[in-house]
């Protein structure tokens, strides 16, 4: 359950530094949930899959966009897509081909 690894992973740093005190939370900055865990658990498997109409790119579309402004790193949830297949045209795909320097020089390596 990935509500309950959240509660004594990322939530439990979250409540820890929320209960100093004032002046020593200055020092460093706490950042939203979203900027590591964009994604639900859930719906992991949804940014693996390629657009089935024009609604479903339109939603791709706007979540490349958010992720590209909000977040600094996107946990794949291992448990949950460890079995899915990444879609062209995917989220994933879209992310992996624009940011992965370990893909990038394994394709120019071939």
């Amino acid at each position: 359950n990935g509500n309950r690894w959240g509660h004594n992973g990322p939530y439990l740093v979250t409540r820890v530094v929320t209960s100093l005190p004032k002046q020593t939370r200055d020092d460093f900055k706490i950042m939203p949930p979203a900027a590591f865990y964009p994604v639900d658990w859930g719906h992991i498997s949804s940014y693996f899959s390629s657009p089935s109409d024009r609604g479903h790119l339109k939603w791709i579309s706007a979540k490349i966009i958010q992720l590209e402004k909000e977040a600094y790193a996107i946990h794949l949830w291992n448990k949950q897509s460890r079995g899915v297949n990444m879609e062209e045209g995917s989220i994933m795909h879209h992310i992996i081909n624009k940011n992965c320097i370990f893909c990038l020089s394994a394709r120019s390596d071939t």
